[in-house]
């Protein structure tokens, strides 16, 4: 989530969202306010697979890139989709 929303000029104010499936698509828009607020909203927890999940956003260790210094950072995931279902 680092990257969504972000301060200075290149700062996003809407959330584009397009779903296509089986060929028909479909899509909602957002503020991203709006959106912070439906990821960000429910509890604190550390899943089964030791990731910490801060109400609809997941965060865990990146890893895999083979003990570079990128395999230090953290890694924020969100899944687009839950927006249309509000």
């Amino acid at each position: 989530m680092a990257g969504i929303k972000v301060r200075g000029e290149f700062s996003a104010d809407w959330v584009l969202v397009i779903l296509k499936i089986d060929g028909k698509s479909t899509w909602t828009l957002k503020s991203i306010n709006e959106a912070m607020n439906i990821f960000g909203s429910g509890a604190v927890r550390i899943t089964s697979q030791g990731s910490l999940k801060i109400g609809k956003i997941g965060m865990q260790r990146k890893g895999g890139d083979g003990g570079r210094e990128t395999a230090k950072m953290l890694q924020f995931k969100i899944n687009p989709v839950e927006l249309f279902e509000v």
